[in-house]
């Protein structure tokens, strides 16, 4: 039985969570304030920003999970998350912040022509649409641990949760309260990974419990499925919205740059932490439902008051990641669809429009998570990465280094064959070869074909 020390450590935590929405809401007089927060940013708000919309449901119960379930080889989620971190600080972040965008779209239309925008903005929603549900997904097990309502109920709890955090302050909202997430996170994750490892006792007890040698593989279900999961990451990651958005909001290039790495830094020891829980729950409660891993950690063995901080940490995680995978669907479609559509919008409208836009994506979503309740997290996360990965890495790739010897005449087919390659390969071939490796190669392909081109003009001239 659930004690009233754990509510109240989980009502506690929320309501603080609730108060600093409801002060961020006082900061936005715009729709560049709801959108980017007015770029304001400084390096730790940057690195908060980063993780706080990251460090979601795949981070914490789905990287559980799959440690549940395969091994040390949940960790593949979060190296990836890094080493996209390290990439953006090192080679991406000055030039995304330099040209004082607001969309991924718009950076490459910047250099592709607008006729790119409206399908990079289409193709990145739908992925972080399919990561949001994913959130839902997560979030499931979670609240019907803690509360004792039906998958079903949660879902709409957490949808409404979703909604309310974003609808208000919008990206101040999701950045204050994602850094305030990533101090309850740092504490109690950490936590709970310290534990379950003194729990297995340390490498002796790991490796006396886990004797079959594929628990310590990062290959359990072979090379390609575990490289592609990794690789669609890092491409997925620094083509997303959500996550790239703090880097156009920091104050200035130095901001950008140092947040990013500090996020590099960062996210791998959240999956360490997760992958130690999830095996020490497969030893302790073999039978348990994988996805429910970490919070029956937190309710069976943390005290009450640190189990409640706990889940409610998590839950805060999965609100705040779903808040802003809404938010960048909401810029993408607004700013690069909505004002195509509506040139003449002025800031009352395309604010209003960014709010319902929010409202409309979470309710679908919400409903999409219901229909695929009980499938593996990390699965649907590499799918949404991959697609928003193809649509985008190459094609940003060779903008920004490759600008002199790349036509631009290559771009609305970079950024448009490769995303409907990798749907048509998911739905035509489910659980085969993973659709990064049908649709990246296409864009490869096509970038290619662009540097030919560009040859050529310049022969002809």
């Amino acid at each position: 039985m659930i004690s009233y020390g754990l509510y109240a450590s989980i009502g506690t935590v929320l309501l603080v969570i609730i108060l600093v929405g409801v002060y961020s809401a006082r900061l936005v007089k715009s729709s560049a304030d709801f959108i980017i927060g007015g770029r304001k940013l400084g390096a730790l708000m940057v690195c908060g920003g980063i993780v706080g919309a990251f460090a979601g449901g795949t981070v914490t119960v789905g990287t559980a999970q799959m440690a549940f379930k395969y091994g040390i080889s949940g960790l593949w989620f979060t190296l990836g998350a890094g080493a996209a971190c390290l990439v953006l600080s090192l080679f991406l972040a000055g030039p995304m912040r330099e040209k004082k965008v607001e969309t991924v779209s718009q950076f490459l239309s910047g250099f592709y022509g607008g006729r790119v925008a409206p399908w990079v903005a289409l193709f990145i929603a739908a992925g972080m649409y399919i990561q949001l549900a994913v959130q839902m997904l997560a979030a499931a097990p979670l609240l019907t641990s803690i509360f004792p309502v039906s998958p079903l109920e949660g879902l709409v709890l957490f949808a409404f949760l979703s909604a309310a955090i974003v609808l208000g302050g919008g990206f101040m909202s999701t950045t204050l309260v994602g850094f305030f997430k990533l101090l309850l996170m740092a504490a109690t994750y950490f936590a709970a990974g310290s534990m379950s490892w003194g729990f297995l006792g340390g490498f002796e007890g790991l490796s006396l419990k886990f004797a079959d040698f594929p628990w310590f593989s990062m290959f359990p279900r072979g090379m390609p499925a575990e490289l592609a999961g990794w690789m669609s990451v890092v491409v997925g990651f620094v083509s997303t919205q959500s996550f790239i958005q703090p880097v156009f909001a920091g104050k200035d290039v130095r901001s950008a740059r140092t947040g990013s790495l500090m996020a590099a830094l960062v996210l791998p020891l959240f999956g360490l932490a997760g992958v130690t829980v999830g095996m020490y729950m497969r030893t302790a409660h073999p039978d348990i439902d994988p996805a429910a891993a970490l919070p029956l950690f937190m309710l069976l063995h943390q005290p009450a008051w640190l189990g409640g901080v706990g889940l409610a940490t998590l839950l805060v995680s999965l609100v705040i990641t779903a808040s802003a995978l809404a938010l960048g669907v909401s810029t993408l479609l607004c700013r690069d669809i909505y004002l195509i559509l509506r040139p003449s919008a002025g800031d009352r409208e395309q604010l209003l429009a960014a709010r319902l836009t929010v409202f409309a994506v979470v309710a679908a979503a919400c409903l999409f998570s219901y229909g695929i309740l009980g499938d593996l997290i990390l699965d649907w996360t590499y799918l949404s990465n991959a697609l928003r990965g193809v649509t985008v890495f190459l094609p940003m790739v060779g903008a920004v280094f490759f600008s002199r010897n790349l036509s631009a005449r290559a771009g609305i087919w970079a950024v448009t064959a490769p995303p409907l390659v990798t749907i048509a390969w998911a739905v035509l071939n489910p659980g085969g070869i993973h659709p990064l490796y049908a649709g990246l190669p296409v864009s490869l392909l096509i970038m290619l074909a662009g540097v030919l081109l560009r040859h050529k003009e310049k022969s002809a001239t």
